[in-house]
């Protein structure tokens, strides 16, 4: 099993080329309308978007590719629409390798001030990845300034941050390395801006795993909810974890376990972004597990303090025409409909996205919203988002008209 998608990129299921091409598609009397609004093209125009993309709010685009770019080492992108529906791309930052950064694997997260801010997964001071931001000139048309906000050093303080982090209070950042920690087993941090805006940005671990079944190498970020902190492990106890860091009086963080995936069939490897609707149930996704070992969209519900919180295995995937693997979590409209891409399964095998929408008598109904065909419109979509138009938007990792991945819109009625 390859763990984590920014370990090698040739870690990615094969996909078979169809001859089918698409740039864009409208089904006969189906809801929803499918675009690709960009093909990345490699080299210096960047190549293999590992993660989603968010919204601004003026409905631009920002996302991150994993290589390609100027140094080779990958790049931050801007999409913005345009008169006709055509989307234009910019490249607002190259990474160059070294203590610069390398191999971004997350989404962004947008600041104030329309600040970016993301994680790289190697590179730095010590080849161990970076937290850095990028913020927007003063004025338009120049360039973007790029600053490493910390470096990690591979030991106690974490390594391999592969997930995206959280804007918190006071903007700090909280964030998780996939290894690294007091027994190497990843860390939950937090990145504190300096007093006075001036100065080095201060790391804090507030959470160092211990691997078995308290779990290890999250490959999820945290979310943050009333003041708690909220993700998942993939490793750990067989199957990996979902936990909850809560913070005490005496500064410290107290970690409670929500769920551990002990029996395969319940799922196996979550992975991707946790998301929470308002009675506090958590939602998320295995890579492999469940029935047929393709994995599972789950639910948790909590009972009550000091009460284990109960699963609900709201799909299992068989890798046929519902997909299979998802790999980057799950999205949660305000009605409680959650959006999931899978990298595998669907018509064509180059997966696809679905839609899970309650039942009313606590049953899920699944449908199919689009297959991707591995050829012009993309394979393996990647992380995807909503916004207020009711749109979707997503990445595919692979494939596109030059083979390189590519952005889409699925609107939605």
């Amino acid at each position: 099993m390859c763990v984590g998608r920014a370990l090698a990129l040739c870690c990615k299921k094969p996909v078979t080329r169809l001859t089918l091409a698409l740039m864009a598609l409208s089904f006969p009397g189906a809801a929803q309308t499918f675009s690709t609004l960009y093909s990345f093209a490699g080299g210096s125009n960047a190549a293999y978007p590992d993660a989603g993309v968010i919204v601004d709010t003026n409905g631009n685009l920002f996302g991150t590719t994993a290589a390609g770019g100027a140094g080779s080492f990958g790049a931050i992108y801007e999409l913005s629409p345009g008169a006709g529906g055509a989307w234009a791309e910019k490249l607002l930052y190259s990474f160059l390798g070294g203590s610069d950064g390398a191999l971004p694997d997350a989404s962004l997260v947008l600041g104030p001030g329309n600040v970016l801010y993301g994680t790289t997964f190697a590179g730095g001071t010590t080849g161990n990845g970076t937290v850095f931001q990028l913020s927007p000139p003063a004025n338009p048309g120049d360039a973007w300034t790029k600053t490493v906000l910390y470096s990690f050093q591979g030991g106690s303080d974490g390594s391999g941050p592969k997930t995206a982090v959280t804007l918190g209070p006071s903007g700090t950042l909280f964030g998780t390395t996939f290894a690294g920690g007091a027994t190497g087993a990843g860390t939950v941090f937090q990145l504190a801006p300096p007093a006075g805006g001036a100065g080095d940005w201060s790391e804090r671990i507030i959470y160092s795993f211990l691997g078995g079944a308290d779990g290890q190498g999250p490959e999820s970020g945290v979310i943050l909810e009333r003041g708690r902190l909220y993700g998942a492990t993939c490793c750990g106890s067989e199957g990996g974890t979902v936990f909850q860091l809560r913070p005490a009086k005496s500064g410290m963080w107290t970690k409670i376990s929500v769920f551990s995936f002990s029996a395969r069939s319940t799922g196996d490897t979550p992975a991707g972004n946790l998301a929470i609707d308002r009675n506090g149930v958590l939602y998320g996704v295995t890579v492999l597990g469940g029935a047929s070992g393709y994995g599972t969209v789950f639910g948790l519900a909590p009972q009550g303090t000091g009460q284990p919180y109960i699963l609900t295995t709201i799909h299992d995937f068989t890798n046929g025409g519902d997909g299979g693997s998802p790999d980057s979590g799950v999205a949660h409209a305000a009605n409680g409909t959650l959006y999931v891409p899978v990298t595998s399964g669907c018509e064509y095998g180059a997966g696809g996205v679905l839609q899970f929408t309650p039942d009313g008598s606590g049953g899920w109904n699944e449908s199919v919203l689009y297959s991707f065909t591995g050829a012009a419109d993309g394979s393996q979509p990647q992380g995807i988002v909503l916004d207020h138009t009711n749109a979707i938007y997503g990445t595919t990792g692979f494939d596109g008209s030059a083979g390189y991945g590519t952005v889409y819109e699925l609107l939605l009625p």
